[in-house]
């Protein structure tokens, strides 16, 4: 459905630009104050090392999300993009991402320590940009009533309430653990990750980086009460990337976390297909990835729609705690251990 077919067009076409303009804000999310050149789109999936590897035609099909004011709309969709507009956000000045980054960005990946830091932190950077405007562009009562022409004053419902709560603290949260990072990364200190590492000899048609809080486990196991405001919740970062020959899916936590990290990376390497398993656990928690378009092209139709259906999922590990282990009841993906 079009704008058109709302009560007010310009309401809605007002609060998609401001949505916009936020997402576009540029700063450098480097510790330092030698800040130099402008703002860069910095890519958290390397273009050369990692995307282009994947990629058909210097394309790869990766999440697309917008705004949607209509029920019969999902947010979330799947589009087939240029490697240069994959995973970028404006976080980091050209000298700082050139200089942070160079460990991943010229350099075959070793498993270095400090390869594993940056990987989380550029990763967390991301996040941590994205969360604190999702939170701000929450619409307002106000600008609902504005869209749909609703005179009456609005008020957000208990959903929306917590809804907005639990977008705060993960905002906060996520800033509180980068600026462990910080701390950390001034201190050029890069042994504080623990990491686990499961390699096949075939390169992964799926690649990502991304941070997440898992609250259960792909077997349905409790790890961590999310209900509890008052705890914090420890992060657990997942990598997927091409290596020189085949590929690794690597899961990072801090050696101060709590138990769930390892828990649910244990989780993932029960299941009965590595493969299907990693690519749940991916799709599933994540939004920074991106599809090989000779894999994702020659899916059938209805696994091309699960897929989709995965990624739709918020957040997904509550899923797990009701549901069977997807990884044993999808349909059949892929298996790069062959």
């Amino acid at each position: 459905m079009a704008l058109e077919h709302l009560p007010s067009p310009k309401a809605a076409a007002d609060l998609i630009a401001e949505f916009r303009k936020r997402f576009s804000t540029k700063v450098c999310m480097a510790p330092y104050a030698d800040h130099d050149g402008s703002i860069v789109s910095a890519h958290t999936l390397s273009r050369e090392a990692v995307l282009r590897k994947i990629s058909k035609d210097a394309h790869v099909y990766a999440p697309n999300f917008k705004v949607h004011f209509f029920p019969d709309e999902n947010p979330i969709q799947v589009r087939r993009l240029g490697i240069g507009d994959v995973s970028v956000f404006n976080g980091f000045c050209a000298k700082h991402d050139a200089s942070l980054f160079s460990c991943l960005e010229n350099e075959p990946f070793t498993f270095q320590p400090k390869q594993i830091f940056m990987l989380v932190y550029r990763a967390t950077a991301r996040e941590c940009y994205l969360k604190r405007k999702q939170f701000e562009s929450i619409p307002t009562p106000e600008q609902i009533g504005a869209i749909y022409k609703i005179k009456d004053r609005l008020k957000y419902t208990e959903m929306v309430l917590r809804f907005q709560e639990a977008s705060l603290r993960g905002a906060e949260e996520i800033e509180a653990f980068k600026a462990k990072l910080d701390g950390y990364l001034l201190q050029e200190d890069w042994e504080h990750f623990e990491s686990y590492s499961i390699n096949f000899p075939k390169t992964p048609n799926l690649v990502a980086s991304f941070v997440f809080q898992p609250f259960f486990d792909m077997n349905g196991t409790k790890l961590q009460d999310f209900t509890n405001l008052s705890v914090d919740m420890s992060t657990l970062a997942i990598s997927l990337i091409p290596l020189e020959k085949g590929g690794a899916a690597i899961f990072s936590w801090l050696d101060t976390a709590n138990a769930a990290p390892l828990r649910f990376c244990t989780s993932v390497t029960q299941g009965k297909n590595l493969t299907s398993a990693i690519i749940h656990a991916i799709l599933d928690n994540g939004e920074n990835f991106a599809i090989s378009p000779v894999w994702y092209e020659g899916l059938p139709p209805k696994t091309q729609e699960y897929l989709l259906s995965r990624m739709r999922l918020l957040p997904a590990t509550v899923i797990y705690s009701f549901a069977s282990r997807p990884d044993e009841s999808s349909p059949y993906l892929d298996d790069w251990e062959k």
